[in-house]
């Protein structure tokens, strides 16, 4: 550990000291509060986005890109995350959830005024799931019939189950019944690209000269590690409901820049879990700061086929040596609960199974039953993080815990977020940071990461036992039966033990108080369509006041 004071708690001390003042309304509210004088928001992002492409990238700074410049059959509802109708007016799937029939509008329209049609889904989907594409959300195309065949080069991609059924008519045929597959429809893996455009020109297709896309919003500008700005469109179907001209994501990863930036009145809000840990517990006592429960788990990936991590009770002695409740609570601190289970709390009628916890005891006989008694003769491992002071405190504490407990050195590496992201997807690590964000409220988003080969599958681990199970729950149309075939492939998952949970999420973000039709949700998902800004907004406070 760096014993010199580091650039974060410098900065940590200042904002400290300034103090956190506000204007008229007294100190309630976090830096600086004047309003824009335009509709623009201007919001801090985290890492600098790998890629404009939806099809080739998977990260969150992405998809807050992704998620407002293109859509698909269905987008988020901004406060209950259920389905709402966007390009598909309606839907109906036959009595096994094994087809599915979407009605598209006839007004949908790409930003260069290019009529959308249900062939251009066709096209679409096709490109994700094939092989050449290698898009990390090719998976998600596996549900759709000879999705995993197209994506493992057996089929060609003309055999996915998806087809015209005339302009505005989509059809979906499934791998198997597949009741939960309107919530996945959302995601921007779904959306629909412009193919014309994508065929002019290449990879280039998504610079700002070129881009075409079918949101609320396109991409106008982006000045790489500076911002990236996203104007409204005013061919998109729904623009009478957007209010925002300009939306600006200002890629700042390090966590005390970002409330710096805030705090002067840079940002109007910024994503969860980018503020500086230690100054969580001030923040909360001011009305701008948003927390509640996330539906995402902060893991480290092993990989399985490097070195002693082959042997399951390694890894079940790293799990069993970690301490996570002291990580969650002293460590971060802003709200995160210790996690023994994959699955994020929060899914309706879905119970996870009891998972271990903190038990150095039976750690140190584990790893002796292994081979390394104490430790000895143990090689060193590297830890892999992505540079942001968070994941360096995290990294930090399950080294010295390793070392306590088990006698094992760990040596840590950080790296910026598109190297990082690179080299998870290629396996080139012992162990690395890694998280998930549920991209809709159902296990199946969480349990299917490691039910395939796939770029997402960073520790590599394929069980046949593991997949059978999550076959049979995917394929299984009554809820409650597939909720306990979920359960039991997640017990399987625990027991094996290819990731260690360490923590569920917690909402812990910042908005100015005139950043209206932005909500606390599950998903940290807030669609700017809805968000607007509110330059009555003290006056409304007062009125709601008694």
């Amino acid at each position: 550990m760096n014993a010199k004071p580091s650039r974060f708690l410098l900065a940590l001390a200042a904002l400290t000291l300034s103090g956190c003042a506000s204007t008229d309304a007294g100190p309630l509210y976090f830096g600086k509060l004047v309003p824009p004088a335009e509709n623009v928001l201007r919001v801090g992002n985290g890492a600098e986005p790998r890629s404009f492409d939806p099809h080739k990238s998977s990260g969150i700074p992405e998809s807050h890109i992704f998620d407002n410049v293109h859509e698909g059959l269905t987008g988020y509802d901004p406060r209950t995350l259920a389905p709402r109708p966007a390009l598909a007016v309606g839907w109906s799937a036959d009595a096994n959830a094994g087809v599915w029939t979407f009605t598209l509008r006839r007004n949908g329209r790409f930003s260069d005024d290019t009529p959308i049609t249900a062939r251009d889904f066709v096209w679409s989907w096709r490109r994700i799931v094939t092989p050449e594409t290698a898009s990390p959300y090719a998976s998600f195309l596996y549900y759709v019939k000879n999705g995993q065949a197209i994506a493992e080069g057996k089929l060609p991609p003309e055999k996915l189950g998806v087809s015209a059924v005339d302009d505005y008519t989509l059809r979906v045929e499934m791998e198997k019944p597949t009741a939960f597959f309107i919530k996945m429809t959302p995601h921007y893996a779904f959306t629909v690209l412009p193919r014309h455009t994508i065929e002019k020109h290449s990879d280039r297709w998504t610079r700002p000269e070129n881009f075409v896309g079918n949101g609320p919003f396109v991409i106008a500008a982006a000045v790489p590690y500076s911002q990236v700005v996203l104007k409204k469109n005013p061919l998109y179907w729904d623009s009478g409901r957007v209010r925002l001209d300009k939306v600006v994501l200002i890629p700042a990863q390090e966590e005390s820049q970002n409330a710096n930036l805030y705090r002067a009145g840079e940002i109007d809000a910024v994503f969860s879990n980018y503020l500086p840990a230690p100054f969580i517990r001030k923040l909360r006592t001011y009305r701008d700061f948003q927390g509640g429960a996330q539906f995402t788990n902060y893991y480290y990936s092993l990989n399985v086929k490097r070195g002693p991590l082959k042997d399951v009770r390694v890894r079940r002695a790293l799990n069993l040596a970690l301490d996570k409740k002291a990580i969650a609570e002293r460590f971060i601190g802003r709200g995160e609960k210790p996690a023994t289970t994959f699955v994020p709390p929060g899914v309706p009628g879905y119970l996870p199974p009891p998972g271990p916890g903190y038990d150095p005891a039976t750690a140190r006989r584990l790893l002796a039953e292994a081979g390394y008694p104490g430790g000895k003769g143990f090689p060193v491992l590297t830890l892999y993080y992505n540079t942001q002071e968070n994941h360096r405190t995290v990294a930090q504490a399950v080294q010295r815990m390793w070392k306590e407990q088990l006698g094992i050195r760990i040596h840590l590496q950080n790296e910026e977020w598109q190297t990082f992201q690179a080299r998870r997807e290629r396996r080139d690590f012992d162990v690395a940071r890694d998280s998930w964000v549920g991209d809709y409220i159902d296990p199946s988003t969480y349990l299917d990461l490691l039910s395939r080969d796939t770029l997402q599958n960073h520790p590599g681990w394929v069980d046949p036992k593991y997949t059978r199970l999550m076959n049979q729950a995917n394929a299984e149309p009554d809820e409650q039966k597939r909720n306990r075939l979920l359960c039991a492939a997640e017990a399987y998952l625990i027991d094996q033990m290819p990731v260690i949970p360490v923590y569920f999420y917690a909402l812990a973000y910042m908005k100015k108080p005139w950043v209206a039709g932005w909500y606390p949700n599950l998903l940290d998902q807030h669609p700017f369509k809805y968000v607007s800004i509110d330059r009555d907004w003290p006056q409304r406070r007062l009125a709601r006041q008694p």
